[in-house]
């Protein structure tokens, strides 16, 4: 619940995406970490992989970055203009860019090394950040939008990249179940922190600082990622795609949309995510007006329920290695998603602080195995040379799916009441969870 579906309480903090077949996934890195002899499915066997372990440490620098500023930008603009639209603004110019050029830029995530793109997108990144330092009068809050926009737009081209280098490096069989579990744990552990410790860092030190650590964060991940020794082999070489002209764009975008139309499973795993993600934004767009009309609270309320978020995601992480495989696919997801359903359902009904917190606790687990089950079957149904393609796609899928829940949560709200439209919220989600009952059962 939050401004964008990389972000939001249940938003897909996953690292892993994308293909490491014998064919495509030479690894020169010379490594010895890096071999197929890990045969554990435990969650942290992954972490005898160097690169992977660079690549999760800089995915945990820059995502703790992103919740400081994801906290503070909104009490920024409120605090620089008194305006309720010119705050939710500057969260809409974070969603927007998803919308726009997911579904595009994959096509350059699939020709371009994907190391060197996620390291320029995280320099470009901490660029756009740095932008927000010349900010100091309410004329000047454009550039706190524009400034936002630039730092999810480098994101668009940073996701797939990541998403189809991952698996590259752990392989496709349990490791890569195991690296999307680790990667909710890490997402579980921002949560927990980042929220919290954004709103304390804008009180005590101010946005600058909090601008100054999203930048550093940025860098960090940027050394982070040159580190790692994993080269491409010839499958990956952005040799075969020298001809930079819209008619091979197209085509290579075509191509791209061609697999995920064709592939069995696909569109309907992204129809069930574009069902749940509309349910989960409007929530999200709803819970400041629900803490603040229902519960009389206010941000500090908000911090502790992220919190107490992150802290069921901390204990969904290992729980969904149990679940995680055990079952189709069809059958965790649509039971992970029926019993969110429910926790949703009941938390929004119970109108204690207290209550909620608990019930935030227990949204961690199904979540986590809905979204380790999900980006592990992509994967694994997707080849390398349109992983990128097949990512970006998803991942515009969510952007626009909480883009449209965030506005139609606040008309509804406003139409219906606040509880009513957060029940409406659930049942979307379990309209999601039916939906799902429509996969292969293998």
């Amino acid at each position: 619940m939050s401004g964008s579906a990389n972000q939001s309480p249940v938003g897909d903090g996953s690292t892993a995406g994308g293909d490491s077949s014998a064919s495509d996934g030479n690894n020169h890195n010379g490594d010895s970490d890096r071999s197929n002899s890990v045969k554990s499915a435990s969650m942290l066997s992954v972490l005898r992989i160097r690169d992977y372990r660079l690549i999760l440490t800089g995915q945990f620098l820059s995502s703790i970055g992103d919740w400081l500023l994801l906290v503070a930008a909104p009490f920024f603009v409120f605090r620089l203009t008194g305006s309720t639209m010119a705050t939710g603004l500057s969260m809409a110019a974070e969603t927007v860019p998803a919308v726009v050029l997911g579904p595009v830029a994959g096509v350059f995530a699939d020709r371009w090394d994907r190391r060197h793109t996620m390291i320029a997108a995280d320099l470009l990144r901490t660029g756009a950040v740095l932008l927000l330092l010349s900010v100091h009068t309410r004329g000047e809050v454009w550039i706190v939008y524009a400034a936002l926009a630039l730092e999810s737009a480098f994101g668009q081209f940073f996701g797939p990249a990541q998403r189809a280098l991952v698996p590259n490096l752990v392989g496709r069989g349990p490791e890569l179940s195991a690296a999307n579990s680790l990667g909710q744990l890490v997402g579980g552990t921002i949560r927990l922190v980042g929220g919290p410790l954004g709103g304390v860092l804008f009180a005590v030190a101010g946005f600058r600082a909090v601008v100054a650590t999203d930048a550093a964060s940025y860098t960090a991940s940027a050394c982070l990622i040159a580190l790692v020794r994993f080269r491409p082999g010839r499958g990956h070489s952005p040799a075969e795609h020298s001809a930079e002209t819209t008619a091979r764009f197209t085509e290579d975008f075509r191509i791209g949309m061609g697999h995920l139309r064709r592939t069995p499973a696909l569109p309907t795993l992204f129809g069930v995510a574009a069902v749940f993600f509309t349910g989960n934004a409007i929530l999200t767009a709803l819970l400041v007006p629900y803490l603040s009309a229902v519960l009389d609270s206010g941000a500090q309320s908000l911090g502790i329920l992220f919190g107490t978020l992150g802290l069921g995601f901390l204990l969904g992480a290992p729980a969904s290695r149990l679940v995680v495989g055990r079952a189709s696919d069809r059958t965790t997801i649509a039971a992970s998603l029926g019993a969110l359903a429910v926790v949703f359902a009941v938390t929004f009904n119970v109108p204690h602080l207290a209550g909620d917190v608990v019930l935030f606790t227990l949204i961690g687990p199904p979540a986590v195995c809905f979204l380790v089950t999900a980006d592990t079957s992509i994967t694994r149904r997707t080849p390398d040379r349109v992983q990128g393609r097949v990512s970006s796609a998803y991942l515009a899928v969510q952007g626009l799916a909480t883009l449209s829940g965030m506005v139609g949560g606040s008309l509804l709200g406003q139409e219906i009441g606040i509880v009513a439209a957060m029940d409406a919220a659930a049942g979307l989600i379990a309209v999601s969870a039916a939906y799902a009952l429509l996969l292969p059962a293998r």
